[in-house]
């Protein structure tokens, strides 16, 4: 009788034991470095001043992009972030540009995909003032500026902040508890 207790607690140890592990394995996603999690990736806005083609190296030595915007929902949390970050700088450059291509397609330089969401601002868009697309605002309040859209500017030539931009990065999480310690680590997928 002692015999098979034994066997059942060993057993039911085993499965206890599985359960715990499983349970401590969570999928998470998050930003690197000094990146916030904003509609989706991960921003992080520069107020130096770069011509287009320097913020883009900029960005891309962070293992980063220029920023890219495929809606209104993401434009609108965007500017919330910036109202939080930068609430007094009005342009920043972004990733479009229709260098290498057709003048009036333009495509994020980030994803490389066609720019389909153009929030132009009024007068705009004015192909001869040159390739790269900058975010400005249009307006502001006691809280800061307001009402961004896109702008087209000659990427040499005009010196403003940028913002990059990153795919969150997803980690698996796994709790390890040993006799006396407490491990929480991370792995990238």
């Amino acid at each position: 009788m002692l015999w098979h207790k034994l066997i059942v607690l060993a057993i039911l140890s085993l499965v206890l034991t599985q359960l715990g592990a499983a349970q401590s394995d969570v999928l998470v996603s998050g930003c690197r470095n000094n990146f916030s999690a904003v509609a989706g990736k991960c921003l992080l806005a520069n107020i130096s001043s770069n011509n287009w083609f320097e913020a883009d190296r900029h960005c891309r030595s962070l293992g980063a992009g220029l920023l890219s915007l495929q809606n209104q929902t993401q434009l609108q949390q965007v500017e919330k972030w910036l109202r939080e970050k930068a609430p007094w700088v009005g342009d920043f450059w972004t990733s479009g540009n229709t260098l290498g291509g057709q003048k009036g397609s333009y495509y994020w330089q980030s994803t490389g995909e066609l720019a389909r969401y153009l929030p132009w601002l009024p007068n705009q868009p004015q192909t001869a003032n040159g390739d790269c697309l900058m975010l400005l605002a249009n307006n502001y309040n006691n809280s800061g500026l307001l009402d961004y859209g896109l702008a087209i500017r000659n990427c040499t030539y005009i010196f403003s902040p940028h913002i990059c931009e990153q795919q969150q990065q997803k980690y698996n999480t796994r709790i390890c508890l040993k006799p006396g310690s407490y491990e929480n680590a991370q792995v990238l997928v």
